[in-house]
């Protein structure tokens, strides 16, 4: 595998990738609104809220808006791994899913150790993304199917296992105690959210591998003209989403205390459109960690003001349709303005 991605200069430039050096200087000719508007958009919103908005501006609610959107945060990262090498990741909520339901079953009713039973379950949910990554980088099928399909019988194994019920019995109260408990004022998950964003990023942005992440999602012909493993990439990037889903999972399982079939589907929304809204912020037409934190906070607080002002249950995932939708949309233009 090469040191470095620039041995591209050395291709024709039919085959060359987009330069991400030339992406970044055309997105900083942007205006400064059009680079941060995700971040602006989201002070706007605390601002608001808090100025009309009886208990938003509280410690209490932001423990409970942090810590329930942490597990949300977590999936994001998740799902971002993919759309940086240019694939799709729709089994992700899937994952979450079969990963606190296969803890709950294999504690709860078979006795397993929790340490024992956490391991098996993220690993059966890495290998899910392995799976998934072989479909899609050594067989050719497109992700969106791959991962369609692959998170259907997910979902058909969680309702199996579950048996349509709510499981709730032998959860273990430590993880109920970490997962539900607060450091001073902050919430444990919040924290492991904020290690877990500092590590992707790291790995993303200050070594090889994220580079070559970067360069596969660019341009994949190009990248596997230089010599990089492009199909290993892939698969790696599928990986680590189930990794990061079955991690999930299990915080989900200790913040709600309960395990049950078909919940996977509100998580999928709110993940992708993190990744899309955050690649039109800091990295901007670029899929970025720090951006799609920003747009998960975005999301949380958004979803949280309309809640205390009284909005009816409907309007959770129409919010969450309509900003993946915009963010799609946002992160197209995005592109094509840094490209010129």
């Amino acid at each position: 595998m090469p040191e470095t991605i620039t041995s591209s200069r050395e291709l024709p430039a039919s085959e060359r990738p987009a330069d991400a050096a030339s992406r970044s200087r055309s997105a900083q000719q942007l205006p400064w609104w059009g680079r941060y508007g995700v971040l602006i958009t989201l002070v706007l919103l605390i601002v608001i809220f808090a100025l009309t908005t009886h208990g938003f501006a509280t410690l209490s609610n932001f423990k409970i808006v942090a810590g329930s959107n942490s597990v949300a945060a977590i999936l994001a990262l998740g799902a971002l791994l993919p759309l940086m090498v240019g694939e799709f990741d729709l089994s992700v909520g899937a994952n979450l899913e079969v990963a606190s339901v296969l803890l709950a079953v294999l504690v709860g009713k078979d006795h397993w150790s929790f340490w024992l039973a956490a391991i098996i379950t993220v690993m059966i949910t890495s290998t899910i993304g392995v799976i998934n990554g072989g479909l899609v980088a050594y067989l050719g099928v497109s992700s969106f199917i791959a991962t369609l399909a692959s998170g259907s019988v997910v979902s058909g194994l969680s309702l199996y296992l579950t048996n349509g019920q709510i499981l709730f019995t032998g959860i273990p109260s430590s993880l109920r105690s970490f997962s539900q408990g607060n450091a001073g004022p902050i919430p444990n998950l919040l924290i492991v959210a904020v290690i877990a964003t500092v590590v992707l990023w790291y790995l993303t942005e200050r070594t090889p591998g994220g580079r070559y992440v970067i360069s596969t999602g660019l341009n994949k012909d190009a990248a596997q003209l230089m010599g990089l493993r492009v199909r290993a990439l892939v698969v790696s990037s599928f990986a680590a989403s189930g990794l990061l889903a079955g991690i999930a999972g299990v915080l989900y399982l200790g913040r709600v205390g309960s395990a049950s079939s078909g919940v996977g589907t509100s998580f999928l929304l709110p993940a992708l459109a993190a990744g899309f809204l955050g690649a039109t912020t800091i990295r901007v037409g670029r899929f970025n960690v720090f951006g799609t934190m920003i747009a998960v906070a975005l999301v949380a607080v958004g979803l949280s003001g309309l809640e205390l002002n009284g909005a009816p249950d409907w309007v959770a995932p129409v919010f969450d349709g309509g900003v993946l939708a915009a963010a799609i949309a946002a992160s197209r233009i995005a592109v094509l303005r840094s490209e010129r």
